[in-house]
């Protein structure tokens, strides 16, 4: 809209229009904000899938760990049994079991080899093939008897080694061949008196190579005995080894934690069928995306393609309806300065009645043309009539024309969906029905109604720069006033309050029950008048001039109100403490002569 009140012609671009410009920006928020929300819940997605499979992959793992110790248990037990099946092994185990060094040992197989004519077994050489057989893994022998402990474990060379040295299990630790755990410890029995136990034999293995995943296996995994030592691991960090502890101290078999750092990861425990030790796995979510980098990468690529066709889908709707709109504005234009030979060679474009613009700008091209018709013909009659005579004549055109128009754009509004034009366009057509049709007086209420009809009009025109209010007491809603009174104050305050600068217009219409009759206020935070204004506004008012063709205003409405209430009305004008103008009008009930 110009300044002067004149419709303009439209902007070159949607961007130029305030609601195109804003529901473009709304249209890109809410799809960036939707696209954020998605994007972060296919991550939560996702995420808890990667964390679910690791899980999955840990256990299987974790079972076949648990699947090699059961057999290892299984084939070591074969092994203890089948040393009964064989006496001169028997009789080199039991040598081995009462000597207490090397040199005991020694004479006992001596005895042994003179007391049989066959020849001896030697035991340690016996468990070569428990150390190089790929299905055992054995690491080491440990023998347990009253004379001491020994120690049997395979060299580098490829043979047997046997130790009397050692007198505890601490002593092994730093020895190259020492095993992780004891896989199993079976009791070695008198062959000549089975319930009587002679030693122990432990067999140990390395629990990396029964419990190691291998190269493939993304996250962090440990595997602790009961008093919380890391019997093997993937080799993790400080940071990594704090986790597993802080897993360690759950209840739970899994979930979410964070760590000292405030990082979010995820932890699986599982506890051994021996009860000995636990394996745990963990892997945070920064870790989970980089190594799913591909997935999140093509994620976000998806959700950029959709936004951008939404996007550019929304640019040309809304790029389509304001060149619609723009052509409306330049047919206005040229209405208003009764210029219809350029709408005449307007060329609207070629999609039509496909939304309520198009349908609009066709129904206004015809109108124009038929208001162009009318206008010729009277100008051919009457050429040499007044401006005055030639406005009268425009008048005569026959109001049906414009309701049935109206109406006619009102039902292809409502058949495209938008309410709001439809709305608009009912209330152009009843305001214009009650001007045509006025009375000499109406209900307050109808007054009410009236100017409600044309608030919400000015309503659609400012958009979101404009904001109005009105309220009427039930009292005096059926009390008797003059028609179209109201309008022209509030038409004051768009002619001279209203700032096109602001975003926040507000104009307030109340009316209260007092005694003795009604108060209406009209209050509005516009442009306000001067101090020095006000005496001349207010003596214009009460003494003007009393032409019925001169400008409606505040003369007209004071006027045609005192006549209609005599002396007991009263109306008043001045500015507002917090800025704007203000109008008082006091309406007395008939038969009153004062508040």
């Amino acid at each position: 809209m110009r300044e002067d009140g004149g419709m303009g012609r439209g902007h070159t671009t949607f961007l130029g229009y305030r609601i195109y410009r804003k529901k473009f920006l709304v249209t890109a928020a809410v799809v960036l904000l939707l696209s954020v929300i998605v994007f972060f819940g296919m991550l939560v997605f996702f995420v808890n899938i990667w964390m679910t499979d690791l899980q999955k992959e840990a256990q299987n793992r974790f079972l076949e760990g648990e699947r090699r110790l059961g057999n290892m248990q299984a084939w070591t037990l074969d092994y203890v049994d089948g040393l009964y099946e064989n006496k001169r092994l028997m009789d080199d185990v039991e040598a081995l079991l009462s000597a207490m060094d090397e040199a005991q040992y020694l004479q006992a197989r001596r005895d042994n080899s003179l007391a049989s004519a066959l020849q001896i077994r030697y035991f340690p050489a016996d468990l070569k093939k428990m150390f190089t057989d790929s299905r055992f893994r054995v690491s080491a022998v440990i023998l347990h008897s009253v004379s001491g402990m020994k120690a049997v474990w395979p060299t580098a060379g490829g043979d047997v080694c046997l130790s009397f040295d050692f007198r505890s299990l601490e002593e092994m630790e730093g020895v190259g061949f020492w095993g992780s755990i004891p896989v199993s410890r079976h009791s070695i029995r008198d062959p000549k008196h089975l319930n009587r136990t002679i030693g122990t034999m432990e067999f140990w293995v390395n629990i990396q190579e029964l419990y190691g995943t291998g190269d493939g296996f993304l996250a962090c995994w440990a595997l602790r005995d009961a008093d919380g030592t890391m019997l093997c691991d993937s080799g993790l960090t400080q940071r990594q080894t704090d986790r597993i502890r802080q897993a360690a101290r759950e209840d739970g078999p899994a979930g979410w934690l964070r760590d000292a750092d405030r990082k979010l990861f995820y932890y699986a425990k599982f506890e051994s069928g021996q009860g000995l030790y636990t394996y745990f796995m963990t892997e945070t979510v920064s870790s989970a995306l980089r190594n799913n980098l591909y997935v999140v990468l093509v994620l976000l690529a998806a959700l950029v393609l959709v936004d951008t066709g939404v996007l550019v889908s929304s640019y040309v709707g809304i790029r389509v309806d304001a060149a619609f709109l723009a052509t409306i504005m330049s047919m206005l234009s040229d209405m208003e300065e009764g210029s219809f030979e350029r709408m005449r060679d307007l060329e609207l474009p070629s999609r039509r009645r496909e939304n309520e613009y198009e349908i609009i700008a066709v129904a206004m091209k015809k109108m124009g043309m038929k208001l162009k018709g009318y206008i010729e013909t009277e100008y051919i009659l009457k050429l040499k009539e007044q401006e005055t005579q030639m406005r009268a004549l425009q008048h005569q055109i026959n109001p049906h024309f414009l309701y049935n128009t109206l109406e006619t754009l009102r039902a292809r509004a409502l058949q495209q969906g938008e309410r709001d034009i439809a709305d608009a366009i009912a209330m152009l057509g009843s305001l214009y029905r009650a001007r045509m049709h006025k009375k000499e007086s109406v209900l307050l209420q109808e007054e009410f109604e009236l100017l409600e009809m044309y608030l919400k009009i000015m309503e659609l025109r400012y958009g979101d720069k404009f904001v109005y209010q009105t309220q009427l007491d039930s009292e005096i809603a059926s009390m008797r006033t003059v028609t179209f009174w109201l309008q022209p104050l509030a038409e004051n305050f768009f002619t001279h309050g209203f700032d096109r600068e602001s975003e926040y217009n507000l104009l307030i219409v109340n009316g209260y029950a007092v005694d003795g009759g009604a108060r209406i206020e009209i209050l509005d935070n516009g442009l306000g008048a001067g101090e020095e204004q006000l005496p001349a506004i207010r003596q214009n008012m009460y003494e003007g001039n009393d032409d019925p063709e001169a400008d409606i205003g505040l003369r007209n409405v004071y006027m045609r109100l005192c006549y209609f209430y005599g002396d007991g009305f009263s109306m008043d004008i001045g500015n507002n403490a917090e800025g704007g103008f203000r109008i008082c009008v006091f309406l007395p009930v008939p038969g009153t002569d004062g508040q």
